[in-house]
């Protein structure tokens, strides 16, 4: 039978193709996948030791150390005892803190790290000059891409601070020399742009304490020479004994070691795990290709079975026959699959995409980038051949001598009907529970609802051999009134509603799964949106420290600002009717007029005159109303202590104004309260400013929001303690982190639209090959060739359409479900249709259901009718 089996094989090959390829497709991601998790694991373990530099050895809190050990200081390390002990070339405790730089009226921030005695002991890489000295005053060595940005060299003198800073004599920060430039190219501080090194002295007085000694360590690196194994052992031993307790000695090996596993438990895993999920649904779709293939390949081979089973085969041989030709389809297109995983990871390797996210793809083959795809592949296979197999042991010697038909009409199974609609209802079911489940039970009820939508579309899974055929009926009855073709498509449609359904299956499974994504990113970004409204009455708020008017005045002219007011500001108190004291931020505005420009609420009638204030109708921080005596308020100035060498606050003179109150919300996030009043009041004294900030109204220019919001931070990029605040802020947060989530997740599923269209290909290629006699036919009656080829495109187009549109339905409505279980607890939640995505959708469906027509209407418009009857 093995020689049979290769003989049907190679006589079918060109059937086989479109579903070796759809297995190709699934293996090659789940090999590709795990390619990244091993490139992963290798860039998060060189990250985790990166900080070492040259040091082989370091020295880290044990596992169950007591919390005390982060108490301990690098005086607590006896630094120059280690370095003292024989083999022991270096030590640099693992120190860093903030640090910002000021050169002429340019200011930046970054991290500063302690230095060490060996050069190489730094994580960076000194490029020019050198290394400052553990015992020198003020040097440091700057990172070389701000030095090339402000044209600094070595040799020249900047001021450097940190918000940690403490020196009273020295608030604004210590004139430093640079003695060296630094690079990053393990990129071990590549969050900050790179890192600087300062002296001992240097790092202490910006972290705030008064020796380096005193300083907070819990890691040391060590260079310990490793050539003589009885140095190296008394070496460790003499560390060990010497090390605080809780401490421990570890190789870079070991540490890195130990890094994995960490990892692998706390996040690693669960990305391969995610990733692994789509190549699995990938093969899950590819296995209803295969089902189709292998179902027509044994209903065409009927003949040659029942010939078979004349001349003594048995029906366990024929069942076998046709396991084992799956078995080969699954291991020659899985060994391909990992191949053009392999390919794959190269590929991205090579080309740098991952370079901004630090992360360089290494190419580690293990045996599980091997095997498992190939197992994975050669099981689904042959688990999808065996509805076939089944059918391949049906067939009795006597149907060697009956007409053959391709056509399968073998009557609905009971039992999947049954089962199907079983899922259906617990779906249902679970989808309810998790709705009367929401308010008091949210985790249990989103697990409900994820429950929910697993088995309703299992049941709709189950049971589209039924419903599908009906819609496609449908559909096709609404085309065939376009002529001919569609007639023609129409019928083709009908004749196999089973291989039919179970292809618009496949398709729907992707359709939905991208739906249900982008419905609920749609949502999600809907309802934050409507939420963020709520919560701000100002697009934009530029606040934090002093506002510069230059910078105020840039801002305004920004492309999309629509309005802008700058305004003065001052702190103050006042105390509620039940003797709460509130803080407050005074703002002072021209008129209410200017006021309502940049606002989005409507203020209607209000007064801000002097002796007024426009005060909100709710407190910022915990929602609750705010009550005003006689409607009036007595704010207590906050002026600055002339005789407090800190800077502090003390009570002013008190300002008893008139209130008006309106529904504004979240103009700052510093203070519960805000109270706009006239800026004459700043301008007589009775209110001390303390600053400026920045309102901004943007619109009424054909530009996104998020490009405004771009060029406004690049407006305020050199003032570091400006903050930009607003929904706009936020919105362009929650937009970018949730577009790019759903890039990700819409590329791994359109793997399986990709393994769906294939079947859509496959489908029309076996039923062009079954139909060769009904092709040939309606040739020599003279339908043209485009005709016919036109018939194909439009079955495919029906199929395609009918599966996707169905696939949208469903998934809005599980994104919608998702949704609810999510964010309802935190805001009223959206429910928008997304009618671009779903147009875009509709329309890659119907180009791709074209493009799998082409092949397929091809090999039936080439096919000469008096060569096809004679074949047939």
């Amino acid at each position: 039978m093995w020689s049979i089996t290769m003989q049907m094989m190679k006589k079918n090959v060109r059937m086989l193709i479109p579903a070796g390829i759809a297995v190709l497709i699934g293996t090659a991601f789940i090999a590709a996948t795990l390619l990244f998790s091993n490139a992963l694991d290798a860039s998060m373990t060189e990250t985790q030791t990166v900080l070492y530099g040259d040091a082989n050895y370091a020295v880290t809190p044990a596992q169950n150390a007591p919390d005390s050990v982060y108490e301990n200081t690098v005086g607590d390390f006896h630094i120059d005892r280690l370095e003292a002990v024989d083999g022991v070339e270096g030590a640099r405790p693992n120190v860093e803190g903030p640090i910002t730089y000021s050169s002429q009226d340019r200011h930046a921030s970054g991290v500063v790290i302690a230095t060490s005695r060996d050069a190489k002991l730094l994580p960076v890489s000194i490029v020019q000059g050198r290394a400052p000295k553990p015992d020198e005053s003020e040097a440091f060595a700057l990172p070389q891409r701000l030095a090339s940005q402000w044209n600094l060299k070595v040799g020249d003198t900047m001021v450097v601070n940190s918000s940690a800073n403490t020196d009273e004599a020295h608030p604004e920060g210590f004139a430093a020399t640079i003695v060296g430039l630094t690079d990053d190219p393990h990129n071990a501080y590549g969050f900050y742009g790179g890192a600087a090194v300062a002296s001992d002295g240097l790092l202490a007085r910006l972290s705030g304490t008064t020796s380096f000694d005193e300083m907070s360590a819990t890691e040391l690196y060590l260079s310990i020479d490793t050539a003589n194994a009885t140095t190296l052992g008394d070496a460790k031993a003499t560390i060990i004994g010497d090390l605080p307790q809780g401490f421990r000695l570890l190789s870079r090996q070991q540490a890195a070691d130990e890094a994995i596993k960490k990892m692998s438990s706390d996040g690693t895993d669960v990305t391969k795990q995610f990733l692994l999920a789509f190549g699995v649904l990938a093969l899950v779709v590819a296995a209803l290709v295969i089902a189709n293939t292998f179902q027509v390949l044994v209903a065409q081979r009927r003949k040659t079975l029942a010939l078979l089973r004349t001349i003594g085969a048995t029906k366990r041989q024929l069942y076998v026959s046709v396991l084992e030709e799956a078995a080969i389809l699954g291991f020659v297109a899985s060994a391909l699959g990992v191949a053009a995983g392999i390919g794959l990871i190269a590929a991205v390797g090579a080309s740098g995409v991952l370079a901004s996210a630090s992360m360089q793809i290494k190419i580690i083959i293990d045996w599980q980038v091997v095997i498992v795809p190939i197992v994975f592949g050669v099981l689904v296979t042959v688990l999808a051949s065996l509805g076939a197999a089944r059918s391949a042991t049906s067939v009795t010697p006597l149907e060697a001598m009956r007409p053959l038909e391709l056509t399968d009409q073998r009557k609905m199974k009971v039992g999947r009907a049954v089962i199907g609609l079983f899922a259906l209802l617990v779906g249902m079911g679970l989808v309810g529970l998790s709705l009367w489940m929401q308010k008091d039970h949210g985790d249990s009820a989103l697990l409900a609802a994820v429950g929910g939508c697993m088995f309703s579309f299992l049941g709709l899974a189950l049971t589209a051999i039924f419903w599908m055929p009906w819609l496609m009926k449908g559909a096709g009855a609404l085309a065939s009134l376009c002529g001919p073709s569609a007639k023609l498509a129409d019928a083709n449609i009908q004749k196999n509603p089973r291989r039919i359904a179970a292809t618009g299956t496949a398709l729907l499974i992707g359709v939905t799964l991208v739906s249900t994504i982008a419905t609920g990113a749609a949502s999600a970004k809907a309802t934050m949106n409507q939420a963020l409204d709520e919560r701000y009455s100002v697009d934009v708020v530029a606040q934090g420290g002093n506002v510069p008017q230059q910078a105020a005045d840039k801002a305004a002219k920004v492309k999309g600002v629509q309005h802008s007011l700058y305004a003065p500001t001052a702190l103050a108190t006042y105390e509620t009717p039940d003797g709460k004291t509130m803080d407050t931020l005074v703002v002072g505005v021209p008129s209410a007029q200017v006021l309502q420009s940049v606002m989005n609420i409507d203020l209607g009638t209000v007064d801000v005159d002097t002796g007024h204030a426009l005060m909100p109708q709710y407190d910022a921080y915990d929602g609750k109303r705010l009550t005003f005596t006689d409607g009036r308020v007595s704010l207590m100035k906050q002026v600055v202590d002339a005789n407090s060498k800190d800077g502090l606050m003390r009570n002013g003179n008190h300002a008893d104004l008139a209130v008006t109150q309106r529904d504004f919300r979240r103009v700052t996030q510093t203070t519960p309260v805000v109270a706009f009043v006239n800026e004459s009041m700043f301008a007589d004294g009775t209110f001390q400013d303390s600053g400026h900030m920045l309102l901004l109204k943007l619109g009424g220019a054909n530009v996104p929001l998020s490009q405004t919001f771009d060029d406004l931070t690049k407006v305020f990029e050199a003032y570091p303690n400006v903050q930009l605040g607003g929904p706009v802020a936020e919105r362009q947060q929650w937009e970018t982190m949730v577009n790019a989530m759903l890039m990700l997740l819409v590329a791994l599923l359109a793997v399986a639209v990709i393994v769906a269209v294939i079947g859509v290909a496959n489908t029309l290629s076996l039923s062009v090959i079954e139909r060769t006699r009904e092709s040939a036919t309606l040739r020599a009656i003279g339908m043209t060739r485009g005709q016919l080829r036109s018939s194909l495109a439009i079955e495919a187009v029906l199929i395609s359409v009918v599966s996707s549109v169905i696939g949208m339905v469903v998934g809005t409505l599980f994104g919608w479900l998702g949704i609810n279980m999510v964010m309802s607890s935190i805001a009223t939640v959206v429910y928008p249709v997304d009618w671009r995505t779903y147009g875009v959708i509709l329309a890659i469906a119907i180009v791709c259901a074209l493009v799998a027509s082409v092949f397929p209407s091809r090999r039936a418009a080439k096919t000469p009718p008096v060569e096809a009857l004679a074949e047939s």
